[in-house]
């Protein structure tokens, strides 16, 4: 059974925590000291990487869909920035979260995991073509394939 992920407190935004690199100082002040974090909160990444964990092999996911389901509408590219933060190897299938395209990113400043990512994609059964095109319609994830699901951060 899958649970779900705690909301965030109050006062807070998911675009506020955690959000972009260089952001933690400038979302700190937005915080209210009155809205303490209790121990369990989970910051953006840490949201993104459990919600990811979810997307069954031979499933895809656009960044866009993560963002909405955490729940932090128009944060892709949030999605991406903490997917791209993740140490590689890692037990988080980020390969299986693509963009709205249905491309994976090809970017000389991706240092070769865009590479990565086909290969991992090959390996479980997604063809994906020489510019980076996958069947996203066919390999869709939907979030009722992992039954019991409740959206999060609703």
């Amino acid at each position: 059974m899958v649970e779900p992920l705690p909301r965030q407190p109050p006062g807070r935004t998911n675009h506020q925590v955690d959000a972009t690199p260089g952001a933690r100082a400038a979302s700190q002040e937005t915080i209210p000291s009155e809205a303490p974090l209790p121990a369990q909160a989970l910051s953006f990444d840490q949201r993104v990487y459990a919600l990811v964990a979810l997307i069954p092999a031979g499933r895809l996911a656009t960044y866009g869909q993560i963002a909405e389901l955490l729940g932090a509408y128009g944060c892709a590219r949030q999605v991406g920035w903490a997917l791209r933060r993740l140490p590689l190897p890692s037990t988080v299938p980020w390969q299986r979260v693509v963009n709205a395209q249905g491309r994976i990113s090809m970017d000389p400043s991706r240092q070769g995991s865009d590479w990565i990512q086909r290969e991992l994609l090959l390996g479980e059964g997604i063809a994906v073509a020489a510019d980076g095109r996958l069947p996203l319609a066919a390999h869709r994830w939907q979030p009722a394939d992992q039954a019991p699901w409740r959206p999060l951060g609703r």
